[in-house]
C-alpha cells in the first residue's frame, strides 16, 4: 500500500527529540510504522486520525494504541538488532 505523503512537508516539534521534524519522519520512524506520538503531535495542524485511518492497516493503528516499550527493551531489542546483523 502506498501511502499518502501530502503532508510530508509540515513540520512541528518533536517533543521526544527536542526539535523541529517534518511529518515523513513520524510516519516512518518505528520500522516503517508511525510514531506512538503520532496523533498527540499532530492533530492540531491537519486531521491525522483520519490520515492514519485511511493508511495504516488495523495491526499498525493497534501498535500505535498501545503503550510504548520500557526504554531498556527497546536498547536491548536494538543490540540484538545489531548482533544479529553483524553475522
Amino acid at each position: 500500500m502506498k501511502i499518502d505523503d501530502n503532508y510530508d512537508k509540515y513540520t512541528t516539534r518533536c517533543p521526544m527529540l527536542g526539535h523541529l521534524v517534518p511529518f515523513s519522519y513520524c510516519r516512518q520512524v518505528n520500522d516503517k510504522r508511525p510514531c506512538h506520538r503520532i496523533m498527540d503531535c499532530w492533530h492540531e495542524i491537519f486531521d491525522v486520525e483520519a490520515f492514519v485511518e485511511t493508511n495504516y492497516s488495523e495491526q499498525d493503528i493497534a501498535s500505535l494504541m498501545s503503550p510504548p516499550k520500557h526504554k531498556l527493551s527497546q536498547i536491548l531489542e536494538l543490540v540484538e538488532k545489531a548482533k544479529k546483523s553483524k553475522t
